[in-house]
């Protein structure tokens, strides 16, 4: 058997020559305060198996691939930045950061049922039979004999430790200096540009960019003329003394974008068979740069917010025991919901929740600490690593380069130590961010541990049929209200009534939930011979 590495962007990842065999590398790595990247990185490949011995020192956006006398060794990063896949091609197996489309493999069919879902596929799953990717925090290496392991070597689950929030927010504030000095070596000779919300994210990346003497800053948004998100950032930007630029998007533009063969390219690059390529600053990503086509790099928030604990509802932080069905509950709720199937997830996707099972492993789950750590650890292991981080495959469309200083292992390693009571609704982060810049960003009050009444609990029997009429609602008016204005991917508001429900393999989906459950049926059905 003859096994075999296919890169396709050879730009990325890198081809080096030893005596031992082939090396392939993409990214950078630091290594005991060292920055490795694709110039100096033969350095650290003398030692024929650094990356082995070394994987849980090293910090850093990568992919590794070693092959040695028929044997491969591959490696992904701890947010799978970099994707990687595997697939048998007759009796030798290819490992590759390209997959495409699969004409001659047959869809998998739990597999699109998520991606129709999430907008993704999870666990090792692509949407075709027989090729997988490999996950965030893993690598796999197949023997001669053809024989796979998989093995995960980094967990986000957290194991918190007894400190008080001075500490931990002095903490906190050590961490993201650390994690800017080390970016500001990557910028030398680079132009950032941020796409800049009204959010706390992308402002503390500007704070910090600037305290580092970095002066000449780019930013950007978009969406409709005068929207709220829009004044929001273009405050922000004129106190911080940034170059901000608007792109708007109108309706008829929509149109003509969606339908375009640089979107259709845009796609077949992005998805890679496991997550949707992402519409929101395609546009406008595709705008700058054919104003000023600089060395820029694309320093977008993600995902602090995640890690510092925005995804967690409040009843998954109660004191009480938990079940393992009450954390897939969670998981659902949060981000099962592209759009609904049929009598339910329950009756029509349980091909679905057994993959969330399977996913959780035998982690532990039964008081809040617990409970959290798990949803986050299935958050990042799926939806952070797979659709949040499939964001930036705009920018290398484009070959422009992208740095995600808030998504650092070092941020990832420290609020694994932080208890959830200070996590729930990013209590610590906004409280450090706060002690850095009083001036832009307010202090916190402690979230109270007190359970909100539900619309559910206060209006009884009556809940269901009037949360339905509300969701027909607000179905009907968002073509004409959404500040993005996004779904004029539909010519006329009849074509976008028509695409509010649909069927695939005898189940019927409907209440699409936001402009990504379009994206993702059109891509499935498009799967099938329809076009998107």
């Amino acid at each position: 058997m003859l096994n075999e590495v296919k890169i396709t962007d050879n730009s990325r990842i890198k081809e080096f020559h030893f005596p031992f065999g082939q090396i392939y590398f993409g990214g950078y790595v630091i290594y005991k305060g060292k920055y490795y990247h694709m110039d100096n990185i033969q350095e650290v490949f003398q030692e024929e198996g650094f990356f082995e011995n070394h994987l849980n020192d090293l910090i850093g956006e990568f992919v590794f691939i070693k092959a040695v006398q028929n044997e491969l060794f591959a490696i992904v990063d701890r947010k799978r930045s970099i994707p990687l896949f595997y697939y048998k091609e007759g009796s030798r197996w290819i490992v590759t950061d390209k997959i495409s489309l699969q004409k001659d493999k047959p869809l998998h069919q739990t597999a699109a049922k998520e991606f129709l879902i999430t907008g993704f596929t999870a666990n090792e799953k692509t949407l075709y039979e027989g090729v997988y990717q490999i996950e965030a925090g893993s690598y796999i290496r197949i023997h001669e004999e053809g024989k796979v392991d998989k093995q995960e070597y980094y967990q986000f689950y957290h194991h918190p430790v007894n400190k008080d929030i001075e500490e931990f927010s002095e903490e906190l504030k050590t961490v993201l200096l650390a994690v800017f000095e080390d970016l500001i070596k990557r910028l030398i000779n680079k132009a950032p540009i941020l796409p800049l919300s009204g959010g706390y994210d992308s402002r503390i990346i500007a704070l910090l960019l600037k305290e580092y003497g970095i002066e000449d800053i780019s930013s950007f948004t978009y969406g409709k003329r005068e929207n709220k998100e829009a004044l929001v950032s273009k405050d922000i930007a004129n106190r911080l003394g940034l170059k901000w630029d608007f792109i708007e998007y109108k309706k008829e533009d929509w149109h003509r974008w969606y339908h375009s063969q640089e979107w259709k390219d845009y796609v077949n690059f992005a998805v890679n068979g496991s997550s949707m390529a992402h519409l929101q600053d395609w546009p406008a990503v595709r705008e700058i740069l054919a104003k000023q086509d600089k060395d820029y790099v694309f320093i977008p928030g993600h995902s602090g917010d995640f890690v510092a604990g925005s995804h967690l509802a409040y009843e998954i932080t109660m004191d009480r025991e938990f079940t393992l069905d009450d954390v897939i509950q969670f998981s659902l709720q949060k981000h099962h919901k592209l759009w609904e199937m049929d009598r339910g997830i329950h009756q029509s996707g349980e091909d679905v929740l057994a993959e969330i099972r399977r996913s959780f492993g035998d982690l532990p789950y039964e008081t809040n600490e617990q409970a959290s750590a798990l949803f986050e650890y299935w958050d990042w292991r799926e939806r952070q690593a797979k659709f949040i981080i499939n964001s930036v495959r705009v920018y290398e469309f484009y070959q422009k380069s992208w740095e995600i200083p808030l998504w650092d292992d070092r941020l990832m390693e420290f609020f694994k130590t932080v208890p959830v009571e200070l996590r729930f609704k990013k209590f610590l982060y906004d409280y450090t961010l706060h002690q850095m810049y009083p001036d832009y960003f307010p202090k916190p009050e402690k979230p109270a541990a007190v359970k909100a009444v539900s619309l559910k609990e206060k209006y009884g029997i009556l809940y269901k049929p009037a949360k339905k009429l509300y969701n027909q609602k607000k179905l009907f008016e968002r073509y004409y209200t959404e500040p993005m204005e996004w779904y004029g991917i539909y010519k006329s508001y009849p074509d976008y009534l028509k695409a509010l429900s649909f069927k695939y393999d005898r189940i019927k989906y409907k209440q699409p939930y936001n402009i990504n459950s379009f994206l993702a049926k059109d891509y499935i059905q498009s799967l099938e011979g329809d076009s998107i």
